[in-house]
């Protein structure tokens, strides 16, 4: 999103988005793991981050407020419940976020009806973003609402907690400034509306062509540059070795808007509720 570099065998931290009128915005904090070779993360570090945004979408999915079906009927992907991880979570959006089988099914991740997807932005990039910015004393309300804009999710997360999380806080918002600077935007990985559209990238030969393209972009920008030179001494260079993930378009956010609110779900929403009262 930011360099448009191969996240192949690097760590990565992973930002929930939510579309707003104004584009894709933060919908978390940070989620720190390492990318799987399958389109997001494992390794997650558990945190009160990670425990408040799972327990965030539990709440909603009991609630019938959010939906992540798939629609291929490999798996019951919309199934999640207080027994499941930060990681079952992820993977499920990371799922289900994306058109499958050649673009028969559109991406289903929403929440309260707008589109849920995923930024992955490598660790060595964050990390130099977020380390040559001075961590501020506090984030004033308005400062806030710059950083999350119309989304009110986050509110509902992290209620009173969020003091409790100040560097993942400081980070996000360091990181939200260097894209507006940068004239970038936030986006998932193969939005097509974005600098750096990516299907990540898996062979030695892609890793090469977008590191180098990375520093010709960046060459005036030391703080880049550092992410890069840390990326590069990370390498795996023999990723030949691993199939390539196929490049698999994200849905648009009308697309998982209009499903959203399709009569089928508003079924579904229903009937979960009915199970779950019958249940209670």
């Amino acid at each position: 999103m930011i360099t448009g570099i191969s996240l192949s065998g690097i760590d990565a931290t992973l930002v929930l988005l939510q579309y707003t009128t104004d584009g894709y915005r933060p919908l978390t904090l940070g989620i720190a793991g390492t990318y799987n070779r399958l389109g997001c993360v494992d390794g997650v570090r558990g945190d009160l981050n990670t425990e408040l945004v799972l327990r965030y979408f539990v709440d909603q999915r009991r609630a019938g407020r959010y939906f992540a079906e798939d629609q291929t009927g490999i798996a019951d992907e919309d199934r999640l419940t207080s027994d499941s991880d930060i990681e079952e979570l992820l993977q499920r959006i990371e799922r289900t976020q994306r058109s499958n089988d050649d673009g028969k099914y559109s991406g289903s991740t929403s929440s309260d009806r707008e589109a849920i997807v995923f930024a992955l932005i490598a660790q060595p990039i964050w990390d130099a973003i977020t380390n040559g910015t001075p961590a501020p004393d506090g984030l004033s309300e308005r400062e806030l609402q710059r950083l999350f804009g119309q989304v009110s999710a986050p509110a509902e997360i992290y209620a009173g907690r969020l003091p409790e999380l100040a560097p993942l806080l400081h980070q996000l918002a360091a990181v939200d400034d260097f894209i507006g600077s940068r004239r970038l935007r936030w986006a998932p990985p193969s939005e097509p509306a974005q600098r750096y559209p990516s299907d990540y990238g898996q062979h030695g030969d892609e890793i090469r062509e977008f590191l180098d393209r990375a520093k010709r972009d960046y060459r005036d920008d030391p703080i880049v540059l550092a992410g890069l030179a840390t990326y590069e001494s990370q390498i795996d260079w023999d990723e030949d070795d691993y199939p390539a993930t196929p490049h698999i378009p994200a849905a648009t956010a009308a697309e998982i808007r209009a499903w959203a609110m399709s009569e089928r779900v508003a079924r579904r929403a229903i009937g979960i509720r009915r199970d779950e009262t019958e249940q209670s």
